[in-house]
């Protein structure tokens, strides 16, 4: 499947058609639009045009490519993939803003202070890391919530603890009690706890795709630790807010044991 494109550099425009398989990848995508607009060598970044909309929204990964193709593609009329693409090395100023008069009183400079440093150069974030976000909320129930931790090597602990009990599941006609694992603490200045994504309580469903359904608390440790650079856990929060009607959701209910530190021995600090 061919997918139109019309990208806008500066003031240079472009049309072409790029086959839907080829350009799936950020990469060959990045490539593919650098060979078009000759732009060896000249960082940029590449953001969209949302048909529905009229959003602009970046393109730097394989996720939101695949969504920007998506919405593309779904247009009922005229499809066209339209791209803006800004240079990541030139300051905004010097690209979108008009030129200031040359008034006499700003070739007045006291303290002998250089051009440069009375107007500092504002351009596009660059070197930033991220640390947290909310992914896949078109794929995951509306009663859960799928985030990713991000840890870089210098960086904080992911800073929480895990602890086994029961969950209680409501079926149409019955209850279900299975056994769960669940957020017991937050580590303050820790990265889980920065974020304001995870609580205690939350009820723990999968490891970066792989459900905790029958496994031990170790084994679920030992998951979350492995995956710790970029650890993406389900969970099903237990505060659930702005859901009407019953939930089919797990509450945790506060087993016999569970102040023995037994449950609570499980810290990601990795």
């Amino acid at each position: 499947m061919l997918v139109p494109i019309k990208t806008k550099f500066i003031a240079e425009h472009r049309r072409y058609h790029a086959n839907k398989q080829s350009i799936s990848n950020f990469d060959n995508f990045y490539e593919f639009v650098e060979k078009n607009h000759h732009l060896k060598n000249i960082p940029f970044s590449i953001f969209y045009i949302d048909p529905n909309q009229g959003d602009e929204l970046p393109i730097n990964n394989n996720d939101n490519l695949g969504r920007a193709i998506e919405v593309t593609l779904a247009t009922p009329t005229k499809p066209c993939l339209r791209l803006i693409l800004q240079r990541k090395d030139k300051p905004l100023e010097k690209e979108y803003s008009f030129k200031k008069k040359n008034y006499f009183l700003n070739e007045f400079n006291p303290l002998n202070y250089s051009s440069s440093h009375r107007r500092p150069q504002i351009g596009l974030p660059q070197d930033f890391r991220e640390v947290s976000s909310i992914i896949d909320v078109d794929i995951v129930p509306a009663t859960c919530r799928r985030v990713r931790l991000i840890k870089h090597s210098s960086d904080k602990p992911l800073g929480f603890y895990i602890r086994d009990g029961d969950s209680i599941r409501l079926l149409p006609n019955s209850i279900e009690r299975v056994p769960g694992v669940f957020i017991s603490r937050l580590v303050p200045g820790g990265i889980a706890e920065s974020t304001g994504l995870l609580s205690i309580n939350d009820e723990i469903l999968e490891v970066n795709g792989i459900e905790v359904t029958g496994k031990t608390l170790d084994q679920v440790t030992d998951m979350m630790i492995a995956n710790s650079s970029n650890l993406i856990i389900t969970i099903r929060p237990a505060v659930q807010g702005n859901l009407s009607g019953p939930l089919n959701s797990s509450l945790p209910s506060i087993s016999d044991d569970e102040d023995n530190e037994i449950h609570d021995n499980s810290y990601f600090s990795s």
